[in-house]
C-alpha cells in the first residue's frame, strides 16, 4: 500500500514538473516560434509592394505599404500572444528585456533559437508563395545595406541607423510591456506604431530591420542567388543589439520604476 501510494506520489509529481516545463519553457518558445513566422514571412511578402517588383531599382514610393504591414502585423502578434511568451518576435528585444531584468538567461536563450527558426520557415513560406521571377527581383524580402539608397550607405551609417531605430522599439517595450508600473494595455498598439516609425525612417538607409531575425531568414533563403546579402549582414545584428543594450542600460538606470531601477532605488513618495 505504501509503495503505490509513494508511486501515485511520484506520478504527480512527475506530471507536475511536465505541466511546468511546458508552460515556462515550452509553450513560450513555441509562441516566439509561431510568431516570427508569420511576422517574417508576411513582411518578405510585402516588400513586393515596395515597386522594385515592377520595376527593378526604383525607389519604394510604397514604403508606407510595407511600414504599415510590418507594424500592423507586429500589433496583432503583440495581442495575440503577449500573454504566452511576452511576443518578442526579436533577438533584439529578448536581449533588452533579459538586460532589464524581466527574463531569465536560459529562457533567452531558448527564445532566441526559437526566433531564428522561425525566421528561416517565414522565409521558406514565403519563397513557395512568390514565383521566382517576384522572389529574385525583390531580393527575398531580406535587407540589404542602401539597396534602396540613391547615394552608397556605409557600415558604419547602416550600423548607426539600426541603432538608432532599434532603441526607439526597444524602450516603447520596456516602457509600455514590461516595467510594472508604466506597462499599459496599449503596448500592443505603441510597439506596432514604433515599428512603422523606425521604417518610414530608415527603409531608404538600411531597410529598418531593428530585428536580426527578421533580417537572418531571408538572407538564408535568398543566399543561392545572392551570396553577396552575407557582406554587410554583420550590420543587422551589429546594430540592433547594440542599439538595444544601450536603452536596456538607459532604462535600468534612470527610466524604471523604482524597483528595478540600478540607482536611487526603492523610492517612497514623502507623506504629505
Amino acid at each position: 500500500m505504501a509503495s503505490e501510494l509513494d508511486s501515485l506520489i511520484q506520478n504527480q509529481v512527475s506530471e507536475a514538473n511536465s505541466v511546468r516545463i511546458f508552460e515556462q519553457y515550452v509553450r513560450p518558445a513555441l509562441a516566439e516560434f509561431f510568431g516570427v513566422t508569420l511576422f517574417v514571412c508576411v513582411g518578405c511578402l510585402a516588400v513586393t509592394q515596395s515597386g522594385s517588383a515592377s520595376a527593378p531599382g526604383s525607389v519604394p514610393f510604397s514604403g508606407v505599404s510595407i511600414a504599415l504591414a510590418h507594424g500592423l502585423a507586429i500589433a496583432l502578434l503583440v495581442c495575440a500572444l503577449g500573454d504566452v511568451s511576452g511576443a518578442h518576435l526579436n533577438p533584439a528585444v529578448t536581449l533588452g528585456v533579459l538586460l532589464a531584468g524581466g527574463i531569465s538567461i536560459p529562457k533567452a536563450v531558448i527564445y532566441f533559437i526559437s526566433q531564428l527558426i522561425g525566421s528561416m520557415t517565414g522565409a521558406a513560406l514565403a519563397r513557395g508563395i512568390l514565383p521566382a521571377s517576384v522572389y529574385e527581383l525583390i531580393g527575398g524580402g531580406a535587407h540589404n545595406l542602401g539597396s534602396f539608397a540613391k547615394d552608397s550607405v556605409t557600415p558604419g551609417q547602416g550600423v548607426l541607423c539600426e541603432m538608432v531605430l532599434t532603441m526607439v522599439l526597444v524602450m516603447t517595450v520596456l516602457l509600455t510591456a514590461v516595467d510594472p508600473i508604466t506597462k499599459t494595455t496599449l503596448a500592443p498598439l505603441a510597439i506596432g506604431f514604433a515599428v512603422t516609425v523606425d521604417i518610414l525612417a530608415g527603409i531608404l538607409i538600411t531597410g529598418a530591420s531593428m530585428n536580426p531575425a527578421r533580417s537572418f531568414g531571408p538572407a538564408v533563403a535568398i543566399a543561392y542567388h545572392d551570396s553577396d546579402i552575407w557582406n554587410y549582414h554583420y550590420v543587422y545584428w551589429v546594430g540592433p543589439l547594440v542599439g538595444s543594450a544601450i536603452a536596456a542600460s538607459w532604462y535600468r538606470f534612470f527610466l524604471a520604476s523604482s524597483e528595478k531601477r540600478l540607482i536611487l532605488a526603492n523610492y517612497e513618495p514623502m507623506q504629505q
